[in-house]
């Protein structure tokens, strides 16, 4: 009988680890880009949202972030600002980049997070791979300006934007 106990508790302790609701650390929630063909490098901070993510049925799981874009930081002053203006992000307008997801899958040791993500008026599916690990969610997506009428090249592939979003959570 002891063990059965004792079974029943590490399997309900299991549970509340594995489907859970987190809080989102925002204060040390960052998003790292790099725009390749600008070699531009930058931060946004200023993460919020919503993560359900229960890694035993991750049919369950759910996520619905945002990025406050005004906090975008290139370490150039006058580029921060020319991104904030109407011909890039339009931040007086569109403060705020959104991810909402449609789907979760397992990927060999880490996860595919399928949904769309809304920058300024365009909303557009993209996929972001990601780790768990220490109370620590690392993603890592591809997105391309051009997609989202941010400062348009000639070809999509030169406005490729290499993306990693790390979030704590609580």
């Amino acid at each position: 009988m002891k063990y059965i106990i004792t079974a029943l508790t590490f399997l309900v302790f299991l549970n509340t680890k594995i489907a859970q609701d987190f809080n989102i650390n925002s204060e040390n929630a960052i998003v790292e880009f790099n725009y390749l063909v600008e070699e531009a490098f930058g931060t946004i901070k200023g993460v919020s949202g919503k993560i359900h993510f229960d890694i035993s049925d991750l049919s369950k799981s759910s996520f619905e972030v945002s990025a406050n874009i005004p906090s975008i930081n290139t370490s150039n002053k006058t580029r921060d600002k020319h991104l904030n203006a109407k011909d890039y992000f339009y931040t007086e307008k569109y403060p705020a980049v959104i991810f909402k997801s449609t789907s979760i899958t397992a990927d060999d040791d880490e996860f595919v997070l399928s949904g769309n993500m809304k920058i300024k008026e365009i909303s557009k599916p993209e996929n972001i791979n990601f780790k768990f690990e220490n109370n620590v969610f690392i993603g890592r997506c591809v997105i391309y300006s051009n997609d989202y009428n941010i400062h348009k090249r000639k070809t999509r592939e030169d406005s490729k934007i290499l993306v990693k979003i790390t979030v704590p959570v609580l």
